[in-house]
């Protein structure tokens, strides 16, 4: 978290990062940091409250924008990480908060070692954190000890109020912020599908739903006149949405970045059945966002069962799993498990469908509760919605 206060002229706010693009719009609108074209003005730190180390931002204008890129990767910093980028910070010269996110992705070069009992566990503290991990069993390999001793002897260690510091001044931070389009990030878990909109050489990664506004920044970042001048990749990260995707991405071909992410904000998506949204999408042949968020707000009136593809399937599972249907298995090999489910069928009005089976409770056919939903919902049509 970095707390900071900010100022325009004489009116001051204070703001904590990592926060909304509409909370920090909101922020800026309050002391008139927003001007007619909706575009932030620059503004200036006032005021460091938190990490300390920031003050040397004080008094100088700031991208609010940087600021908080920056507080979503302190968001992921364990404590000993977060000892790294302090102290790494007081190693930089003149820093801006292009080099401070740039730090974040150089923690690598900031050994903490808070054991220095013996050579050994500094050697291993430190290629632990250069290489990422190390044999679990083997602190007693002299080579540890040997490390310790020559990073000691180089002069690279020193005392600090954290711990033992091992840092070379002459080993340059790799840059992989250029100080225009930020770095791929996953600051996020609840997200549907993650986006990569590119333009010329420069890319940036969405994960939506998202505010619209972050989408436009990433737009201006990456210099397009819009979004339908960006490529977009487009991906599932997220397995549940799987059955969605195709779907997903033809509405992305068809109607765009920002009709895609309206449907999706729309969405209970956190909840869910993803699998049973799909089966009714295609039962309703919708084409359009819109249907299908109208669909899915009608979700619990289907009832969907994954994983079968004929009668037999269906009422072997209906004798399964459904309490009602349930029988002594001794009877099982006398039984007509198509009839009985072609009769399931035939009463419930439901269909198969590329996953499983969609019926319907409280209606005769699912044809008849797609009509309601389509009276309900004045002017859309389901079939070529």
């Amino acid at each position: 978290m970095i707390k900071i206060k900010i100022g325009n002229a004489d009116r001051e706010t204070d703001i904590r990062f990592p926060i909304s693009e509409s909370n920090l719009y909101n922020k800026l609108a309050a002391i008139h940091a927003i001007d007619s074209m909706d575009e932030q003005q620059p503004v200036t730190v006032t005021g460091i409250y938190w990490p300390e180390e920031f003050s040397v931002l004080e008094g100088r204008q700031v991208n609010l924008d940087e600021m908080n890129y920056l507080a979503k990767r302190m968001d992921s910093f364990d404590t000993r990480e977060m000892d790294q980028f302090l102290i790494g910070i007081s190693m930089l010269d003149d820093p801006s908060l292009k080099d401070y996110i740039n730090l974040t992705f150089n923690l690598d070069h900031f050994t903490l070692v808070k054991d220095v009992s013996n050579y050994g566990k500094i050697g291993r503290a430190y290629v632990i954190n250069t290489e990422g991990a190390v044999p679990a069993n083997d602190e007693n390999d002299p080579k540890y000890a040997a490390l310790g001793k020559r990073l000691i002897e180089r002069g690279l260690a020193q005392i600090t109020a954290k711990g033992l510091l091992i840092h070379d001044p002459f080993d340059k931070l790799t840059e992989v912020y250029d100080g225009q389009s930020f770095p791929s990030y996953y600051y996020r878990s609840d997200y549907v599908v993650d986006v990569m909109i590119g333009y010329n050489d420069r890319q940036e990664l969405l994960l939506l739903p998202e505010e619209e506004l972050a989408i436009r920044k990433a737009v201006a970042r990456l210099d397009a006149p819009s979004i339908h001048d960006c490529t977009i990749g487009i991906d599932a990260s997220n397995y549940d949405v799987e059955p969605m995707m195709k779907k997903v991405q033809d509405l992305m071909n068809s109607e765009g970045l920002y009709e895609v992410n309206s449907m999706l904000k729309s969405l209970n998506y956190k909840n869910i059945d993803w699998k049973k949204l799909a089966a009714v999408v295609e039962v309703a042949d919708v084409q359009k966002a819109s249907g299908i968020a109208i669909l899915a707000d009608h979700l619990d009136e289907f009832e969907f069962i994954p994983k079968v593809s004929d009668a037999g399937d269906l009422a072997h599972y209906l004798v399964d799993n459904e309490e009602d249907y349930s029988m002594n298995p001794e009877m099982e090999d006398y039984f007509d498990f198509s009839g009985f489910g072609e009769q399931f069928v035939e009463q419930h009005g439901g269909q198969f469908v590329d996953g499983g089976f969609l019926y319907c409770c409280g209606y005769d056919s699912i044809e008849e509760l797609l009509e309601d939903i389509e009276n309900e919902d004045e002017g859309i049509t389901m079939e070529g919605m």
